[in-house]
């Protein structure tokens, strides 16, 4: 029963390969020039299609590291805010804590100079505050 199923499949094959050459109203060579332009025309759209998506990616990534660069910007400027109402915090406790314990006030002290190394990470406010 394979066997016959095979054997129609190539005879089919042969007998459609056969009466395409038959009716064919051109020649082999205009055929394989239409063929091959065909061909080239896929590949000049397919190299076009390439192309476009390249740029988009490209406008995407643009627009990504746009965006985090904006981030970066707002996150550092909140820093530089934070250092600064951390440095009036400190300089309000040094100056008019004295009614606190010593013992307290030197806790709190003690962690707002924590909380001020923590945020002298930023390399530019760390030669800011160096200034």
């Amino acid at each position: 029963m394979k066997g016959d199923s095979f054997f129609a499949l190539i005879a089919g094959a042969a007998a459609g390969l056969t009466l395409g050459l038959l009716f064919a109203p051109e020649k082999g060579e205009e055929t394989r020039r239409k063929v091959k332009a065909a061909a080239v025309e896929g590949w000049d759209e397919l190299m076009d299609a390439s192309d476009e998506g390249w740029e988009r990616a490209k406008e995407s990534f643009e627009d990504i590291k746009e965006g985090a660069e904006s981030a970066t910007t707002r996150l550092r400027a909140r820093a530089r805010l934070a250092r600064r109402d951390l440095k009036n915090l400190k300089a309000t406790l040094t100056d008019q804590a004295s009614d606190l314990k010593e013992d307290a006030r030197e806790k709190i002290l003690a962690q707002l100079e924590k909380l001020e190394k923590a945020l002298a990470k930023d390399p530019e406010e760390a030669d800011d505050q160096e200034a």
